[in-house]
């Protein structure tokens, strides 16, 4: 799914020491961290966005932004401009070939695999709802069910239980859940809060002291303060 070799992120000075690493297809893996250590950086420069320092990255064997048609990527922060009569069902159906230029086409297959999706994140009881009158927790997995339209094989989520109240942050994980039960595509996700979601996680990407490692047991992502295990 990913591969890095020497790979060295940064906007003008480096932020890791040189960096190898191999993500497998369909891998589920938390990013762990305290703040600036390059954890949104590295999910940016998978997308294209920022370009390395040095070193090379390939996302599903191609070079970075060639390929993300296959992904999807929520940011951590986030501000549209939509009518006040735009439901969720509506605002995901238009992200449908997003990429693709003139009027969308709704068709049937779409209509349905929308009302699955909203299904699966647990969306479909506000659905027909105005979206600028739903709640925070509301929005992020009607966000989460428009990242999943176009079939990604990678999801990016970065910091999503941010903001959110307890209820809210669980409803979220239980989404993602259902999500890694039915779905096969890669996560990343990045969090301070790695507790309820972590068993459901194949290991962690751990930045520490401008290096990073891979690891798979929770005492290694315990040792960081910035993560709540």
């Amino acid at each position: 799914m990913i591969e890095c070799n020497k790979l060295v992120i940064g906007f003008k000075d480096p932020i890791i020491q040189p960096l190898d690493l191999v993500i497998a297809d369909n891998r589920w893996l938390g990013i762990i961290g305290e703040n600036g250590a390059g954890k949104s950086t590295f999910l940016k420069t998978i997308l294209g966005v920022i370009s390395p320092i040095s070193g090379t990255v390939s996302v599903f064997g191609k070079d970075p932004g060639q390929q993300n048609n296959l992904i999807s990527y929520i940011p951590q922060e986030r501000e549209i401009n939509l009518t006040d009569r735009m439901t969720g069902l509506t605002f995901i159906k238009s992200s449908y070939n997003g990429w693709h230029t003139g009027l969308p086409l709704f068709t049937r297959n779409v209509h349905k695999w929308t009302l699955e999706i909203l299904e699966l994140v647990g969306a479909t009881t506000y659905m027909h709802q105005p979206f600028n009158t739903l709640s925070g927790g509301q929005k992020k997995r009607i966000y989460l069910a428009q990242a999943l339209i176009n079939r990604p094989k990678l999801l990016l989520l970065d910091e999503p239980l941010a903001d959110l109240d307890p209820k809210a942050r669980q409803h979220f994980i239980e989404a993602l859940q259902e999500i890694h039960k039915h779905q096969e595509l890669g996560l990343l996700i990045i969090s301070h809060d790695m507790h309820e979601i972590a068993l459901s996680l194949d290991g962690f990407i751990h930045f520490k002291e401008g290096s990073i490692h891979k690891c798979k047991q929770i005492p290694c992502a315990s040792e960081d303060t910035y993560v709540g295990i």
